[in-house]
Formats: C-alpha cells, structure tokens, sequence
C-alpha cells in the first residue's frame, strides 16, 4: 500500500485523478493547503511511513505548487511528485527540473491523465 497525498483548495479539481488512485492499493490523505500537506508529511514521518507520491494544485491558500514541492524534499528526500500546472511544457520543465516531478497535470485533469500517471507510476515501480 502506498501513501498519495492530494494538496489543493478544490477537491473536486482532483476527483478524477483520485477515482483512478482508488483502483490501486493507495492510501489517498487530502490536505487543503501547504501547511496542511507540510503537516501530513512531518506526521507520516514521525510514524515511521512516508509519503510516496505528492499531487499538488497550481496554487494553494498559503504558498504555490512549486514551493510545496521544494519544501516537501527538505524533509521527504524521497517523495515522488505531480503538480497541476498551466505552464507550458517547457517552462515547467525548467522550473521543476531536479525536483521528482513524474508528471505536469493540466488544470482540469481527466480520468486519462490519471490513467497516465498511474503507467508512470508503475514505470518506476511505485506501484
């Protein structure tokens, strides 16, 4: 079983993608914003679990996407990522290089993207 942490104000934004996650032995913990998931992050780790995949919104109430995610990795070395993102594909390249991010969602992700992310996820054998 593996721990997927959904970040975002907007629950309903990341439905589909969470109804694909709930097909797979996935434990989904939701946060609603940056000190929420920092929070749920420090908790999993002071248990002993980790946080295996991070899904983060564009813009959180208290920080951005990008700024979870860099916050994330000083305590979570190991957490993998996805991040929605109106980017383009290469401005979110270069601004998430070197970070883990498995994948950029749109800003309304599709039951397809989460079918995407989850062949990325077993890519790597995190699933």
């Amino acid at each position: 079983m593996i721990d997927v942490l959904m970040a975002g104000p907007h629950r309903r934004k990341l439905k589909e993608i969470e109804s694909v996650l709930g097909q797979h032995p996935v434990t989904i913990i939701w946060a609603d914003n940056g000190t929420a998931a920092l929070d749920a992050v420090s908790t999993a780790r002071e248990a002993g679990r980790s946080v295996d995949l991070l899904i983060t919104d564009e813009l959180l109430e208290d920080m951005t996407g990008r700024t979870l995610v860099e916050q994330v990795i000083s305590i979570s070395p190991m957490t993998n990522f996805a991040a929605v993102s109106s980017l383009s594909a290469k401005a979110f390249h270069d601004a998430f290089e070197g970070f883990g991010v498995l994948m950029q969602l749109p800003e309304s992700p599709t039951e397809q993207n989460g079918e995407n992310l989850v062949a990325c996820m077993k890519k790597i054998r995190l699933l």
